[in-house]
Formats: C-alpha cells, structure tokens, sequence
C-alpha cells in the first residue's frame, strides 16, 4: 500500500505541512515501480513529453512531486480564534496556501511555462484556502506546502491547530500542532 503522512510545523503564523512518503517513482524504474510510475503519468495525461531535460540536484530545481493529489484541505483550532471563527470552525478563510504545481504546464501540453527561468515549468499557488481548487493541489512537491494566517487570534493562548487534506481517492490525512499565541 503506497501512503503518505502528514506533519505539522510551527513558524509562528506560518505552518509548514510535510508530505512523508514511502519511496519514489519515476522514468528509470523496472517492474511494479515502473507500473505504478506509468500510472501517474496516464492519469495526469503526461505522457508526450520528449524535450531534453537537464537534471538538477535538489538545491538546483529537482522538484519531486508528491504522488497524491488533493480535492480538500481544512485548517481549525481547538479554540476560539475571533467572535467569527468559534473553536472547531474553519479557518480557511483566515489562512493562506503557498506552493507550486506544474500542472497547467502539463495541461497546456507542455507549452504555457509560467517564465522561462528555471523551474518556470512550475506555477506558484498563493491563496486564501478557502479559494483553492483541486487543481492548485495536484503535483504538489513531495515536500509539501506552507500556509500562514492573515490574523493573530483575537485573544493570546494555546490553541492546537488542525489541518485535513482529502485526496482525490478519499484518502484522508490529519496532522495538528499546539502553538501558544502570546
């Protein structure tokens, strides 16, 4: 069963939310591997790719993506953050969303890069949560994604923040971090 899990990590008003996987996929694997590999690209239409491409060490561009793709992802508090958002009420509309996606590269069938410098395959998603869509949280880095909050909560605290991510085949994943707000 291939998975992932998911932590949590506090920055202050920002929150960094890691994909752990279970090993990596790609062009160059045999057997089973191979197979599941050729199942993303079927699945996400890349499969007519046949430019060069130049490989870069991870602190070059290598950007691998996370084999999951997201339709949802909810972000609470145990406690009250404001009169308008009560312990256990959605925060999306207080939180922003921050990664990239190569998915419209893919999409235009590998002609409409986001620029042309490096990693211009990869457009950024810089959001409130509660306007993403399914497509700004397909191909997200296998690293993950961060989002911060536009407020403080409106009384100094503890509060343990929650987020859920529901993946387009139902897959759940929960993680949550406790954060004094003083």
């Amino acid at each position: 069963m291939r998975g992932i899990s998911v932590a949590m990590t506090d920055f202050g008003l920002g929150y960094s939310v890691d994909f752990v996987g279970e090993g990596e996929w790609d062009i160059a694997m045999s057997g089973k591997k191979k197979d599941f590999y050729n199942q993303l690209c079927e699945k996400h239409n890349d499969v007519s790719y046949n430019r060069r491409v130049r490989v870069y060490f991870y602190d070059q561009g290598l950007n691998p993506r996370c084999f999951r793709d997201f339709v949802n992802l909810e972000v609470w508090s145990s406690a009250d953050w404001d009169a308008e958002h009560p312990a256990g009420t959605s925060l999306n509309d207080l939180a922003r969303f921050s990664s990239n996606t190569p998915w419209p590269y893919i999409q235009s069938g590998y002609t409409q890069k986001y620029h042309e410098q490096l990693n211009g395959e990869y457009y950024p998603v810089d959001k409130l949560i509660s306007e993403l869509t399914p497509d700004d949280m397909t191909l997200l880095p296998r690293g993950g994604f961060y989002f911060r909050f536009v407020t403080r909560p409106a009384q100094p605290g503890k509060h343990t923040l929650f987020v859920r991510l529901t993946a387009d085949d139902g897959k759940v994943f929960e993680a949550s971090c406790d954060v004094d707000f003083q």
